[in-house]
Parts: C-alpha cells; sequence; structure tokens
C-alpha cells in the first residue's frame, strides 16, 4: 500500500512543481480499491496530512458505474 500511495505522490509532485505551487512535505488523498490498487488521487496546497480512503466491495463496484 505505502508503495501505491508513494506513486501517486510522485505523480501529482510532478504537476505541482510544473505549476509551481510544490512545498514539502507533501500530501495526497489516494482511493485504494479492496485490492490495494489504485482507484483514485488527489493533491491539493490544502492538504496537510495524507488520506488513504479505503474502499470496499460494494463502493468499487459502484464507482465503475
Amino acid at each position: 500500500m505505502s508503495e501505491t500511495i508513494e506513486q501517486a505522490r510522485t505523480f501529482w509532485a510532478k504537476i505541482a512543481e510544473k505549476n509551481d505551487w510544490y512545498s514539502e512535505p507533501f500530501f495526497v488523498q489516494v482511493w485504494l480499491n479492496p485490492d490495494g490498487t489504485l482507484q483514485d488521487s488527489v493533491s491539493t496546497r490544502a492538504l496537510t496530512q495524507d488520506h488513504v480512503i479505503q474502499l470496499t466491495e460494494w463502493e468499487d463496484e459502484d464507482y465503475e458505474d
């Protein structure tokens, strides 16, 4: 799971650096599927910590519709 979060952080950090809003520490919000894979992610200047949202099997199915 931490590797998945770090991949999202790397992705968003590049965007933040390119658009001049990167700062350290850099935080992300991720949604993880029940199997631990990444469903979605986001980052903003306003985040003050990482947020990890574990989707349930039901939420995962609903999200795909």
